[in-house]
C-alpha cells in the first residue's frame, strides 16, 4: 500500500522507511509501466492484479492524471511509487491533499541497484540511447528505465547499462498489445530480462517482443 506522500529529497512517492526498505531488500519486484494516456482503466487493471506483489511501481510518463487516480485503490499501489513528467504531462500535478511535483527524471535504489528512469522525449530518444546511458552512467546508476516510443524492449547493452521500456499500456505501437513489464532485481546480481504481460483483465498473458526499430 502507498501513502501518496512525496519524499521531497528524493521525488518518490511513499514514506522514508518503504524508501530504504525496497533499497535494502535482497530481492526487489518492479511494477513498470508507461504512457496510459487517459486510459485509467487499464493502469487500475495492471494495479489491481500486479502491485501487491510488487515493492515498487516506475511510471515512465505520459498518464500523470492516471496515476493521481489511483488513489482510488491505494491498497494495491506498491509502497514505493516513481513517476516522471511526460511529454503531455504537467510538471506538478495535484494528489490528494498536496500538488506533487513530476520531474523530467529520477532515480531509485532497488536490492542495491540504482535505477534511472524517465520518458526520454527530452534525449533525442530516436537517434538512440546514448543520451540517456550517458546520464545514468554518470550518477551511478546501472539500468535505464523511459517511455515515450509506446514500444517495449529492453537489453543489457555496453557499460553493462540495462534498458527498458516497457511499451505503452493504452496506445502501443508497431503491431505490438498494450503491455507493461515486470523487472526482477537481486543484490549483487546482473539483471535477468524482463518480463511483458498484456493488459487483459483476469489473466496473466506474456508478451515476447520482436527486435524493435524505432
Amino acid at each position: 500500500m502507498n501513502t501518496f506522500k512525496q519524499n521531497y529529497l528524493t521525488n518518490l512517492i511513499g514514506t522514508q522507511e518503504a524508501v530504504d526498505s525496497l533499497a535494502n531488500m535482497e530481492k526487489a519486484r518492479l511494477l513498470v509501466v508507461s504512457d496510459s494516456h487517459g486510459n485509467f482503466n487499464s493502469l487500475k487493471t495492471i494495479v489491481q492484479e500486479f502491485g501487491s506483489e510488487c515493492d515498487g511501481m516506475i511510471f515512465c510518463g505520459d498518464g500523470i492524471e492516471d496515476i493521481a487516480r489511483l488513489v482510488e485503490i491505494a491498497e494495491s499501489v506498491p509502497p514505493v511509487l516513481g513517476v516522471v513528467e511526460g511529454n503531455n504531462d504537467p510538471d506538478t500535478y495535484p494528489i490528494n491533499d498536496e500538488c506533487i511535483k513530476v520531474p523530467l527524471s529520477c532515480s531509485l535504489i532497488a536490492a542495491g541497484h540504482n535505477v534511472f528512469f524517465t520518458h526520454g522525449h527530452r534525449y533525442s530518444l530516436y537517434e538512440g540511447l546514448d543520451g540517456m546511458k550517458e546520464v545514468a552512467s554518470n550518477i551511478g546508476c546501472d539500468a535505464v528505465l523511459f517511455g515515450h516510443t509506446h514500444v517495449c524492449f529492453s537489453a543489457l547493452t555496453s557499460g553493462n547499462i540495462f534498458v527498458l521500456n516497457p511499451g505503452s499500456c493504452s496506445r502501443p505501437r508497431q503491431r505490438q498489445p498494450s503491455v507493461f513489464a515486470i523487472l526482477e532485481v537481486e543484490k549483487g546480481k546482473g539483471y535477468n530480462d524482463a518480463v511483458f504481460y498484456q493488459v487483459v483483465p483476469g489473466e496473466r498473458k506474456t508478451f515476447v517482443p520482436e527486435l524493435v526499430i524505432f
